[in-house]
């Protein structure tokens, strides 16, 4: 099984699209198979894109359709194919269907007090036109309605999807990754959140299926191939859900959010996950992304034992966040002010706004992996042939076997 090596990108710490372009061929010496975009989708900004206005089009803060049909060609001229960031559990409230279709989103009469955000488990509902609107995250995202109370899937959403699917595949986008997919599976019906049941869940797959069935891959896919798929999953067994997604959906690999969090059991515990979970050919394993920390900061490895951990495991996938490749810590305050880091995120926003010291939370918050990219440094990594930039370079060369 030919191993895969993606490398993400996170927008809002560039300048623009064609800076990103500009990366690319950095990318390519990394000996990166695809390229992970966060969403470059209009947005209130709320949770930095994940609160999609306008799935069809790109935010003017990055550049013009133009921008983005130029990184493809570039890619793709490297060798290097192309992923986008698809958002399925909710929207922003400045999306049109938020506003002229209200009933494909989760309404109740009234706030319940048995259902929690997953940012700062606050309450999970927020008053709207139509009563209570749910968001499982920021107010500001509001979960869509994927079932009926008969169980029937919501056909108009399906439909829609599969639009915004074949929007960016005809544009010669190659998959996706999808966004929290798991959080589908919640009951809307029920006076109370149980967390432990979004974990496995049918809607999810039904939900996955329907929009990427047979029909997809075979018409909408400009290279022919069905399009390429990670899901983001939530997997504290350490191999049954991951399993049982990929056994039940055509997604290719599963980003297990619970590895990251191995480390807090401490470096033994770390490694024995990572041992453990990258035997299964379903897990693609990342230890950073766009919402953690550093790593080498959390951890306290050096680059080299970060890489010696992640490329001499026996994962079959792994996902390079921006950023590792240079070896980065955390920002330092100066570089991260209290203000940058609370607006950068919406989780970090919401925990101080209720109370909690922001120097507790600096380390773990997600702005740390969010500031700018640093160009600079990495034009001088690549200067020196012994740099973090080229010893990842060759640690990933030798996990995929090439001399």
């Amino acid at each position: 099984m030919a191993k895969t090596l993606v490398y993400e990108m996170y927008p809002i710490a560039w300048e623009s699209l064609p800076k990103m372009t500009e990366h690319l061929m950095a990318v390519r010496q990394l000996g990166a198979d695809y390229v992970w975009l966060a969403p470059l989708y209009p947005s209130p900004r709320c949770d930095h894109g994940y609160d999609v206005s306008d799935y069809c089009a790109i935010d003017q803060r990055f550049g013009t359709m133009q921008d983005f049909e130029q990184f493809i060609r570039t890619a793709h001229a490297l060798g290097i194919k192309v992923l986008m960031d698809l958002v399925l559990n909710h929207t922003s409230v400045e999306h049109e269907w938020f506003k002229k279709f209200p009933e494909v989103y989760c309404w109740r009469d009234q706030d319940l007090p048995g259902w929690r955000n997953l940012f700062d488990h606050g309450s999970a509902w927020a008053p709207g036109s139509h009563g209570y609107y749910l968001h499982l995250f920021h107010k500001g995202q509001a979960d869509l309605k994927w079932f009926f109370s008969n169980g029937e899937i919501n056909a108009w959403l399906v439909h829609e999807f599969q639009g915004i699917v074949q929007f960016w595949l005809s544009r010669g986008v190659d998959g996706f990754r999808l966004d929290v997919p798991q959080a589908i599976n919640k009951d809307i019906y029920s006076e109370q959140l149980k967390f432990e049941e979004l974990l496995f869940g049918q809607d999810s797959v039904k939900v996955i299926n329907a929009i990427f069935n047979d029909r997809t891959a075979r018409l909408l896919t400009k290279s022919h191939q069905p399009p390429f798929l990670i899901m983001e999953c939530l997997d504290p067994s350490f191999g049954e859900i991951v399993n049982f997604y990929a056994n039940t959906t055509p997604v290719n690999f599963c980003l297990n959010i619970s590895i990251k969090d191995a480390i807090k059991g401490g470096l033994s515990e770390l490694y024995l996950r990572v041992d453990e979970a990258t035997i299964d050919p379903n897990l693609m394993l990342d230890l950073e992304s766009h919402d953690s920390p550093r790593f080498t900061s959390r951890s306290g490895l050096s680059h080299a034992d970060i890489l010696d951990l992640m490329f001499g495991s026996d994962a079959k996938g792994i996902c390079l966040y921006q950023g590792q490749e240079l070896g980065l810590l955390n920002p330092s305050r100066d570089q991260l002010p209290d203000a940058t880091m609370v607006f950068l995120d919406a989780e970090t926003k919401m925990k101080f706004e209720n109370g909690v010291k922001l120097d507790t939370l600096r380390p773990d918050s997600r702005a740390n992996a969010r500031v700018p990219y640093p160009t600079a440094t990495r034009d001088a990594q690549m200067a020196q042939t012994d740099s973090a930039f080229w010893q990842t370079a060759a640690a990933i060369r030798a996990w995929k076997g090439i001399s």
